[in-house]
């Protein structure tokens, strides 16, 4: 599991996190087997607002030496229904944790390295 921290100030207040998922492309070291470089995956995370989200996303990315090329459909949670059991896994796991910057599966597409 990835861990993030995330808390942001405002107004000499701290926001309201809530759990945020969004769609990020990812560039990583080759992957096993046919060495592509590129993947999207789902991220979940604690979040106050999407530069919130982004911001959140792409430190527990480079802490494994991972860089987010883009960030899409970031949006919270609450009362969205219909996700995969994946997600939904993900989803629960995340509420157990109000540290949690978990992903999915990457699903690498050709981008081998030049």
């Amino acid at each position: 599991m990835i861990v993030g921290l995330c808390v942001v100030m405002h107004f000499r207040f701290i926001s309201m996190q809530e759990l945020w998922i969004g769609v990020v492309e990812v560039l990583t070291e080759p992957s096993l087997g046919d060495g592509n470089t590129r993947a999207f995956t789902n991220v979940i995370t604690w979040a106050t607002s999407a530069s919130d989200y982004n911001n959140a996303v792409t430190t527990v990315f480079a802490e494994y030496g991972w860089t987010v090329l883009g960030i899409e459909n970031e949006r919270p949670i609450a009362g969205e229904t219909g996700f995969d059991e994946e997600i939904t896994e993900i989803i629960e796991r995340a509420r157990q944790n109000p540290k949690a910057c978990i992903f999915a599966t990457f699903h690498y597409y050709p981008s081998k390295p030049a």
